[in-house]
């Protein structure tokens, strides 16, 4: 006797989300949804990331501004040099700032990785609960149907901390 056994990525891939309509009235379900399959949804990214090891560039702190990048760590590590992150901030117009926050060179891989997240066919929890722009996501942790890949997640926690 064959005993096939379904792992946590198919099921969370056949998982039927609440519906667009009770995801903007913010019924109860969408909520207990979210809640009830945390778990499954977490283990299926985990599963997902395994299978995804072959990805030749990583999802880490390169894919932000060299010049940015060293001059927060240099600030975190001595204060007084964090006139050197304010620097790269330009004012464009009253009150609005810009930097180059993301390296050019890496963007490709930061549309590849976030196009396979799309890809893998897990629930993920759109800002709002709707989707407002193509293929949204909740990112942060503390959000339900959030982006659980750990991967993701490392980068994420650096990026916010």
């Amino acid at each position: 006797m064959l005993i096939m056994s379904i792992t946590q990525l198919q099921q969370a891939r056949a998982l039927k989300l609440p519906s667009r309509e009770d995801m903007l009235h913010r019924a109860p379900s969408v909520q207990e949804f979210w809640n009830s399959h945390s778990d499954l949804l977490s283990q299926a990214w985990k599963e997902w990331e395994k299978s995804e090891r072959d990805q030749k560039s990583p999802i880490d702190n390169t894919l932000l501004d060299d010049r940015l990048r060293n001059a927060v760590t240099q600030a975190w590590l001595d204060p007084t040099k964090e006139s050197s992150v304010r620097e790269l901030w330009k004012e464009v117009a009253n009150d609005v700032f810009e930097c180059q926050f993301f390296n050019p060179d890496r963007l490709a891989d930061l549309r590849k990785y976030l196009e396979s997240v799309w890809d893998a066919q897990i629930p993920l929890r759109p800002p709002y609960g709707i989707v407002l722009n193509r293929r949204g996501a909740m990112l942060d942790s503390r959000s339900q149907g959030f982006l659980a890949a750990p991967s993701f997640q490392a980068f994420y926690r650096e990026l916010i901390n």
